[in-house]
């Protein structure tokens, strides 16, 4: 039994404020008493909904900023989002299994300049078994290869036995891959604000001289009456 590797690492689109997150592992020698993991860390820029998860059926456990309506620069820059998902393939014989995720990216910081797109780094999950040490379990601490270890990969999981015994990938050799997401330009500031300024404008122009008419029939209405 060898540790779990990742095949592929890509978003489909590459482009855009939403996008789907999907990494291939390879499961080599996959023992049926143990579950694969993925560990993924996504920077303050990225939204993960958790209900999307939920609604995929998917087993995670998910840390990070819950307030998907916040731009980038009303969220805590030096915070990442952590996303632990149970990996574990339905089929036991599998050799691989594919992961996708759904991610979302915040609104940036407006720049200067007509470059008006930004990069947002995702990286490569840690992947890694996690094989029950006790119990009815066929796999016990001395059958393990010694690159097991007892020490969680996140401490804080619920997910994670504490009697488990977890056997990490090493890092992964693909870069991290890119989503490209619009920004807007500080060059266009004026002309939104004057465009704006005349929709509302022009807007209550709109509704004093609609009101206006519909006061002068409803008094011409009344005073026929009399």
């Amino acid at each position: 039994m060898s540790e779990p590797t990742i095949i592929s690492h890509s978003l489909e689109p590459r482009r855009g404020f939403h996008s789907t997150l999907v990494t291939k592992i390879g499961l080599d020698s996959p023992a049926p008493d143990c579950s694969v993991f993925a560990l993924y860390t996504f920077p303050p820029s990225i939204i993960i909904d958790r209900y999307e998860l939920i609604d995929r059926r998917l087993s995670f456990e998910f840390w990070g900023e819950s307030n998907l309506e916040l731009p980038v620069f009303a969220v805590n820059q030096t915070s990442n989002s952590i996303l632990l998902l149970n990996a574990t393939s339905t089929d036991s014989r599998s050799k691989d299994v594919s992961v996708n995720i759904p991610i979302h990216a915040r609104y940036g910081v407006p720049i200067v300049g007509q470059l008006t797109r930004c990069s947002i780094e995702i990286a490569p999950p840690i992947c890694f078994w996690a094989c029950p040490s006790s119990g009815s379990s066929n796999v016990t601490p001395e059958s393990m290869p010694p690159t097991f270890s007892s020490e969680r990969p996140i401490a804080h999981s619920t997910m994670l036995q504490a009697s488990s015994r977890f056997l990490v990938s090493a890092p992964s050799s693909h870069h991290p891959t890119l989503l490209e997401v619009p920004v807007a330009s500080l060059d266009d500031l004026s002309r939104v604000e004057t465009g704006t300024a005349t929709i509302i404008l022009v807007a209550f122009l709109w509704l004093v001289y609609h009101s206006w008419r519909v006061a002068n029939a409803l008094q011409s209405h009344h005073l026929k009456e009399q």
